[in-house]
């Protein structure tokens, strides 16, 4: 079952290419769609509400771990399968039949897609609490309508935004780009 999807699948990518990379464009929107909202939630942001489509691709261009994370999943998930193929071969007893089933390594891929969302929430998670314990980018923003300089660590940003954290107040300020005149911070 699983070949003949995998053959079918392999024949209408090598037909229409443009089809990968329109699939690997809307993952990698998905990827940074998720990984943004998981972050900046715990911060009282709602990302959707700032953010447009392409500003997504970006957040997971911005954050190359997430793809790391996502190439754990489907290796680990790709090994099982293999491990579940091997065992169907050696056709298994009773105790080992659902493993080496078909239908187990179809139900599998999704257990791919949830352990990817799950790694990607917990590291967003991890990220969230060493920014919120003052472990982020700390940044001087200079603002459009003042010459003074204000420290504060960069949560991110979109096409028209800039998300900041005053760790010392615990307060998350928005600002449109057009509101700030320069931010600079210290190269690592």
């Amino acid at each position: 079952m699983s070949k003949t999807l995998n053959a079918r699948l392999a024949a209408i990518f090598r037909e229409h290419p443009a089809l990968l990379v329109s699939g690997l464009y809307l993952a990698a929107s998905f990827i940074g769609m998720f990984y943004s909202w998981a972050y900046l939630r715990r911060f009282g942001i709602n990302v959707f509400n700032y953010a447009q489509i392409s500003d997504f691709l970006l957040a997971s261009l911005k954050e190359p771990s997430t793809w790391a994370l996502v190439f754990l999943a489907v290796a680990l998930v790709l090994i099982d399968n293999r491990s579940s193929a091997r065992v169907e071969r050696k056709q298994p007893g009773k105790l080992w039949a659902w493993y080496g089933s078909p239908r187990y390594r179809f139900i599998n891929n999704f257990a791919a897609l949830l352990m990817v969302l799950a790694f990607i929430f917990a590291y967003a998670n991890r990220q969230a609490n060493n920014t919120l314990d003052g472990d982020g980018k700390m940044v001087d923003v200079t603002f459009a309508d003042s010459a003074e300089e204000h420290t504060h660590t960069l949560l991110g940003t979109t096409g028209q935004f800039v998300f900041l954290y005053d760790v010392e107040a615990r307060r998350v300020h928005i600002h449109p780009f057009e509101a700030v005149s320069e931010i600079a911070f210290q190269a690592d």
